[in-house]
């Protein structure tokens, strides 16, 4: 059963990495630096928000897979002929929103530094990311959800079963907190040193934004007629990037392990001096809630 748990952990960590929605990783990682840039809080705030992004993106992703798993378990394996709309449609969404941002308009998911503890109003479009990105990814997932599905039937028991399926979402969740808490970590030094540059973040992001959703629309538009995907020098490079980034995990799986509970661990210690301080200084002074915030 160790094995198997293993197994699922580590597909939950490649399951971010399939060529397919490769493109997702940099939208993400763009969309949470413009989110976290931002430089109305303190290095708590921005690490708190950045916490809850990983855990809210994680929430939908792992969600998402899960389902599509259980599907595939029950025999509706068809599922993967709505990928390519599915891609399309995010990759939309994807240059949308990307255009917004490169245009100045400020969409951010306010999420705040006690994210971790609840979902403030905002948190619904990052777990509707995670949904999107799990979605992009099952066209060339649907390997590895096969893989999972097997191992958790092998596991020969319902609990067994959900085991597998919770080690598949911890792997995901390992991977996607990491890279957030390390953004946020990113866009706390870009505060203290450029912050005259944040606007040209969400500019930048925006572009990166745009890029992914055409690539996807690109990528996948050709398959919405029954034929293959886009076969270009750009899908190449992006098929061969995939490649050995899932090399990198997978011959990492420890450390990776290791650095995410590490920069959780900061995390979660930085947002909770800062409360400290906070609550400190609303029993000193009855307006000083204002002035901190």
């Amino acid at each position: 059963m160790t094995a198997q748990l293993v197994l699922a952990y580590g597909l939950g960590m490649l399951a971010l990495v399939n060529p397919c929605g490769f493109m997702m990783l940099p939208a993400f990682l763009a969309y949470n630096l413009s989110d976290t840039s931002r430089g109305a809080g303190r290095s708590g705030a921005r690490l708190g928000r950045g916490l809850g992004a990983g855990l809210l993106v994680s929430l939908g992703f792992v969600a998402t897979f899960t389902a599509a798993g259980l599907l595939v378990a029950l025999g509706l394996r068809s599922i993967t002929d709505a990928v390519p709309w599915f891609s399309v449609l995010i990759g939309a969404g994807l240059v949308i929103l990307g255009l917004a941002l490169a245009a100045g308009v400020r969409v951010g998911v306010n999420l705040g530094s006690r994210i971790v503890q609840r979902a403030r109003p905002g948190g619904h479009r990052m777990v509707g990311f995670g949904s999107a990105y799990a979605l992009a990814q099952l066209g060339c997932g649907m390997g590895s959800l096969l893989a999972l599905v097997g191992t958790g039937v092998a596991a020969q028991s319902p609990v067994g079963t959900m085991t597998i399926f919770v080690a598949f979402g911890l792997g995901s969740t390992t991977m996607l907190v990491m890279l957030a808490v390390s953004t946020a970590l990113a866009s706390d030094v870009l505060v203290r040193t450029v912050r005259g540059a944040l606007p040209a973040v969400a500019r930048v992001s925006g572009l990166v934004l745009v890029a992914t959703g055409v690539y996807l629309i690109v990528y996948w538009a050709p398959a919405l007629s029954g034929g293959a995907s886009s076969d270009t020098w750009a899908s190449r490079l992006v098929h061969d990037v995939s490649a050995s980034t899932r090399d990198l995990i997978r011959d990492n799986e420890l450390t990776l392990t290791l650095l995410a509970v590490v920069l959780v661990g900061v995390s979660l210690t930085v947002v909770r001096r800062r409360h400290t301080d906070v609550d400190a200084s609303t029993r000193e002074s009855p307006d000083s809630r204002t002035r901190v915030r």
